[in-house]
């Protein structure tokens, strides 16, 4: 486990380092976090520039964002992270940033639709736009929830993007591909209108996506795996309940 450790801290460290040469953060902004187990994270510390983060400064925090080791704070917006994790089991890492594009659309309520084939593919049909929500509030984590249901990325207006991913490379991959796009597509409207993809193309890209297992609608929240396990430890403890459940099993077979 202590291998694993330190690699996890390495890939914060080298992703702090990249975020910060790629100028999607200034001062303080922008965190990273990474799930070490089921009980704890490893993250960035607060009040910290990302271009001075070293593998010492890195945290190990609880599930309910109280450290247990590490030098400095944890970040203001953890629940921001804290956040995703509890809504999909399989969400592994959580990249928060402040890049220029990301933020402007942000700002401007504007989401991104996507017309490029292998980006749809990559991330989806659309980067959204969150409601806003003052920092802290705990109408957050509705909000958060809501998006991952159908997204990997989003912005958040005056608080730049988050992307998760099943490691800290891919959430890293979706946010620079986000504000990449987000680029192009400034270029492009300022030449003429961009074309769109027409809906039998899209949806051939989406197929793909889910095939490929990156549509985050197939993915089951935490929450619904919690309430599947406790029925299915009420059907196995209770008789009635299990001969009612072998009988519909054979219902559905049958049709």
């Amino acid at each position: 486990m202590g291998n694993r450790k330190n690699f996890l801290i390495n890939e914060l460290v080298k992703y702090c380092d990249r975020m910060d040469r790629r100028e999607f953060v200034a001062n303080h902004d922008g965190n990273l976090s990474v799930r070490y187990d089921d009980m704890t994270l490893l993250c960035t510390p607060t009040a910290e520039s990302k271009a001075n983060i070293n593998h010492e400064m890195i945290l190990m925090l609880d599930m309910d964002g109280k450290k247990i080791e590490g030098i400095g704070k944890p970040f203001s917006e953890i629940k921001l992270h804290l956040s995703c994790y509890h809504a999909r089991d399989d969400i592994q890492a959580v990249v928060h940033a402040h890049p220029p594009f990301a933020m402007a659309r942000g700002l401007v309520n504007l989401p991104l639709e996507i017309n490029i084939p292998e980006a749809v593919v990559s991330i989806g049909e659309t980067v959204p736009v969150t409601d806003f929500a003052m920092p802290g509030d705990p109408v957050n984590d509705k909000i958060i929830c809501n998006m991952l249901c159908q997204h990997n990325i989003f912005m958040m207006p005056g608080n730049g993007i988050i992307a998760v991913g099943d490691n800290i490379e891919q959430a890293w991959l979706r946010l620079e591909l986000a504000e990449h796009l987000m680029k192009i597509d400034s270029y492009a409207r300022s030449i003429g209108t961009p074309m769109e993809l027409n809906e039998k193309n899209r949806q051939e890209l989406l197929d793909k996506r889910k095939t490929a297992g990156l549509d985050p609608s197939t993915k089951k929240s935490s929450k619904t795996k919690k309430e599947e396990t406790k029925f299915s430890h009420e059907i196995e403890s209770d008789p009635l309940k299990k001969l009612i459940a072998e009988e519909i099993k054979k219902i559905l077979g049958e049709n």
